[in-house]
């Protein structure tokens, strides 16, 4: 597929084809002080995939608030869980047994993907750009 601009890829996406989700990775650290990092974000529509573990010998958990997500985490090895983000919102994550808390905020997509893109040097319409014609 070659690449003609945004609008092509909405018109791709028009025709009923059958795409995956973008998928962000996320690394989570549970330490006794807290989840590292306490606060993440991503856009709305994508899948989000977790990888948890743990610094401490007490049981942890990570547990994402009304996304069915429950990752009981162990020092020295990686859980790992999926979701994805239909509405823009914050989700609170948080294990029960020691009182810690974060929070991922998802939000819509810019719509500056929209703007029609103009060249960088091409600020001065003066300016004449030599193109290639089409014989």
């Amino acid at each position: 597929m070659t690449y003609q601009g945004v609008n092509a890829l909405e018109d791709t996406f028009a025709l009923g084809r059958d795409y995956e989700l973008p998928l962000r990775e996320q690394s989570i650290i549970v330490t006794s002080e807290g989840y590292y990092p306490k606060s993440i974000s991503a856009f709305v529509d994508e899948r989000m995939r977790f990888f948890v573990t743990s610094t401490t010998e007490n049981k942890e958990c990570f547990i994402l608030r009304d996304k069915d997500i429950f990752l009981s985490v162990v020092k020295g090895k990686i859980s790992e869980g999926e979701v994805v983000f239909n509405e823009a919102g914050v989700y609170e994550y948080y294990c029960p047994t020691n009182n810690l808390k974060g929070s991922l905020t998802v939000i819509e997509r810019p719509s500056a993907l929209k703007r029609k893109r103009e060249l960088a040097s091409y600020k001065d319409k003066s300016i004449k750009v030599w193109m290639p014609r089409e014989e």
